[in-house]
Formats: structure tokens, C-alpha cells, sequence
């Protein structure tokens, strides 16, 4: 595989990592690193599966700093540490050992760092085959078909084998990349060796190589696999870009999460590298763009204008845990709910949008984080101009919703007439009766002007 950016001999490691040792060795040692510890590491791309699952805990993080036997490793696990030692690389990375689980662990400091581990590593194994930590990924595979003939008279061989290149069904619609976190793993990385019951894939900043010694193209891998990512949607036009991380969240949004709670940290790291690429502000999967002046920008109202996806009855709210330093994602984020979304798309260029502070506004005075300021009004839907989508139908009281503009059509219409791209607000009841009136996201869609009524109101929607 093509080279895509220098070894790790000065990168700083992950807070943990895997010392694999040479073959032969019957013991792998878990390592806390410090500034002092520096190498290539290789990171694990897998499903976890069902039943009891190895990892590190409180309770034997001294055991496993000791060292553990590849005789207990799981399977996959095991191949993993066999890999990384064929590699040259001297350690591995791999999210249940390296990470500590359980209620007491680290993983909410550590999920804010898969960017750096995934995006640093030499390369990404991603056992594509293999269903669970037991199951392996280097054991026997279906062989493809061949057969030799012989021309009379010429006693060279001539070989036929069965055409077994199928990157989209082996890897991108397989059963490893439908789960959540596996998309910005494959993002992220550099480099990765995808193992699949066919052959191997090697995927870089140079495409995607068989084993079979065929090089394929895929416009969903080329996008995912740019080891500079998002480097090939910068090169798109405005609204091309935003079309490109739409596309990016409504593919997420669909993927299967064990824990529902890991929804804004399984895609955390592309997060990042968005708001970094297009030099803006952003949290909760949205964007900020700052306009000197104060002029109001479409940029965090398209991200707000997503919506429950054809075919899905409900978007679920997740419990997220509280206490002190708990994130707490607002009702106005998909990342609030689970289920796949999809996105009201205004036209670019022909829409004008309405005020609104968050939490990124330098111009309107402090908001607190995670709340949005806005004007709700009265509606009436019943015109066939409207489309209101509800997040969950049946848990709206439909009679004490309220509407936020985030923008409307431009043009030589009255106003009656055009299209109006609204959020759906509901009061919800107050715990704390000294703090202002609390409001939730239950919906978004689109209004005529002449279904929006001409109250309006100061609402904070939480």
C-alpha cells in the first residue's frame, strides 16, 4: 500500500496500547503510555458480537498490565496480534483492552480520542468476517474457482479463475460496516486491511487493492477511504459540501449502535475533522458559520433542518446518563434519538433565513450551550402546501405545538405563498420554576405563509 504519511517514531500513542511482542512470544502486556513511549501502532476494526466479552476492567487492569496468555485471547483478538507482529508493528490497539469498560472506566475521556487513534495508527484491521470476538479472521475462506487448460502443442498453462472482486458487498454492505462506529473507523484511517471470507482488501489513499492483484473503484470508498478526509468533499462547492456531511450523518444515522449513548461519540472524530475543514463551529452534528456583521448564514439552519427518514414510525429519545460533566445532547439534535433521518432541503441561493441565537453566536449576547433562542408562532397545517414530519407521531400532542421559521422562500411572492422551512417546538414542563420556559424540538417541515400565524413569541428550546 501506497505510503500516506510518515511512521510514528514521533507520534504521541494512544493512553493505551497492546505490547504484541515477536512471534513466538505467548504473552501480549498491556501498556499505559507516557510521553517517553513512541512506535507505530496498528488498531482493530471489529464487532464485539453477544455473550461475555474480554476486556479490561478496574477490577483486572493490573492482570492485563501483567500480561495476558494469546492462549485466553479470543480468537479475533488472537489473529489481530498475529497480524501485527507480521506487520513490523510493536503495538496494537484495540477498544475493549484498551479502553476501560464498565461504569467506573474511561471511556468518556478516551471515545473524545478515536480520532487521533484512528487517524495515527499504521493501518486498521477490520475483521469484515468475523462476527464476534470469537470467531477469528484468518481461518479458512471459501476458495474461489480455477481451472487449467492446455492448448495442444503449447505447454504453457492457461489459467481461468473465478472473478470474486466484490468490495461493495463484501465490505461496505457487510455485517462489520452496518455497525455505528465502523464508519469513522474507515474514515479515519490511513490504511486498512479489510479480511473478508473471499479474499483480503487493502484500501489506502491510492484506492482499493485485491488480493486477487486487481485494483477497484468505488465512489463511496474513495470518499471514506481518503486518508486526508474530508480532503475530496472540500474540493466540491458550498452546497455540494453540504450535501456531502448530510449524506454523511443520514448514512450514520442508520447504522446499529450496542449502546444507544455512544451516538454522538461514534462519529465524534469525523465531527472534528468537518468542523476543522470547512473552518467553522459545530457540535450535536451541526455547523456554525460566524458573518461578520451579524448577517445570518444557512449553514447551522440547513443542519437543524433534518427529519425522521421514509420508513422509520419513530425516532426513540435516548437516556443519556446525568450528573456533573455528562454531555447532554439537546432535543434539537438527531443525535438525541435513534433512527435513521433525512434532511428538508431549501434551495441554495433562493432562501432567506430568520434570526436565531445558539450557542456559537458572537453577535446576540451568551447563550448557554446546547440551547437554541428563537420566535415560535402559531400554525395550521391544513393546507397541501404543508409537509410536517413529527419525530415520534404518536408521543405529540399535535394541539400544543408551535412553529420556529428558519427561513422562507425568496422571490416576487407574497409571502402567504411561500414555502417556510419551520421546526416544530412543544413546551414541556419546568422542574425549576425561577428558569425560562422549556421547550422542545418535536418535529420540522415546511409551511405556506398563510398557515403561520402572526403571535409570536420568545422561546428557549432546550
Amino acid at each position: 500500500m501506497r505510503n500516506s504519511s510518515s511512521s510514528g517514531a514521533n507520534k504521541r500513542l494512544p493512553t493505551r496500547v497492546i505490547a504484541v511482542g515477536s512471534v513466538g512470544n505467548d504473552k501480549i502486556h498491556l501498556v499505559q503510555t507516557d510521553s517517553t513511549i513512541k512506535g507505530d501502532w496498528v488498531a482493530l476494526s471489529h464487532q464485539w458480537g453477544t455473550g461475555t466479552q474480554f476486556c479490561t476492567r478496574k477490577t483486572n487492569l493490573r492482570d492485563h498490565l501483567a500480561g495476558i496468555s494469546m492462549a485466553r485471547l479470543p480468537a479475533t483478538f488472537r489473529d489481530s496480534v498475529i497480524v501485527t507482529r507480521a506487520l513490523g508493528c510493536p503495538y496494537l490497539w484495540i477498544d475493549s483492552l484498551c479502553i476501560i469498560q464498565g461504569a467506573d472506566g474511561d471511556f468518556n475521556q478516551e471515545a473524545k480520542r478515536m480520532e487521533q487513534v484512528y487517524s495515527g495508527a499504521y493501518c486498521v484491521l477490520a475483521a469484515s468476517r468475523s462476527p464476534g470476538h470469537n470467531a477469528g479472521f484468518l481461518g479458512p475462506r471459501q476458495e474461489a474457482l480455477g481451472i487449467t487448460f492446455r492448448r495442444e502443442g503449447d505447454s504453457a498453462p492457461f489459467y481461468l479463475r473465478e472473478n470474486i472482486d466484490d468490495f461493495q458487498s463484501h465490505v461496505l454492505d457487510g455485517p462489520l460496516n452496518g455497525r455505528g462506529w465502523v464508519l469513522q473507523e474507515h474514515a479515519l484511517a490511513r490504511r486498512t486491511i479489510y479480511f473478508t471470507n473471499r479474499q483480503t482488501y487493502f484500501e489506502c489513499g491510492d484506492g482499493v487493492h485485491c488480493e486477487s492483484m486487481s485494483k477497484i473503484s468505488s465512489q463511496r470508498a474513495a470518499f471514506l477511504g481518503d486518508p486526508n478526509f474530508p480532503r475530496l468533499m472540500m474540493k466540491a462547492d458550498k452546497g455540494a459540501k453540504i450535501l456531502g456531511y448530510q449524506d454523511l450523518y443520514k448514512l450514520y444515522s442508520g447504522l446499529a449502535l450496542t449502546h444507544s449513548t455512544d451516538r454522538p461519540w461514534a462519529i465524534n472524530g469525523l465531527q472534528e475533522r468537518i468542523v476543522t475543514a470547512l473552518n467553522v463551529q459545530g457540535q450535536f452534528g451541526m455547523f456554525y458559520e460566524d458573518q461578520p456583521g451579524g448577517r445570518r448564514r444557512g449553514l447551522l439552519r440547513r443542519s437543524l433542518l433534518w427529519r425522521r427518514a421514509d420508513g422509520v414510525q419513530s425516532l426513540d429519545r435516548i437516556s443519556f446518563p446525568s450528573g456533573p460533566g455528562a454531555l447532554k445532547v439537546p432535543s434539537w439534535s438527531w443525535m438525541a434519538y435513534s433512527g435513521r433521518i433525512d434532511y428538508i432541503q431549501a434551495e441554495f441561493g433562493g432562501t432567506e433565513w430568520e434570526a436565531l441565537q445558539a450557542q456559537w453566536d458572537s453577535h446576540s449576547g451568551k447563550v448557554d450551550s446546547g440551547i437554541l433562542v428563537a420566535t415560535a408562532r402559531d400554525y395550521t397545517d391544513q393546507d397541501a402546501g404543508s409537509m410536517l414530519v413529527f419525530d415520534s407521531p404518536l408521543k405529540s400532542k399535535k394541539e400544543a405545538v408551535q412553529c420556529v421559521v428558519l427561513g422562507k422562500q425568496k422571490g416576487e411572492v407574497a409571502d402567504s405563498e411561500k414555502v417556510h422551512y419551520v421546526l416544530l417546538v412543544e413546551l414541556k414542563p419546568l422542574r425549576d420554576q425561577t428558569k425560562d420556559e422549556r421547550y422542545e424540538r418535536v418535529g420540522a417541515g415546511t409551511l405556506l405563509g398563510k398557515c403561520i400565524g402572526g403571535n409570536r413569541m420568545k422561546v428557549h428550546i432546550h
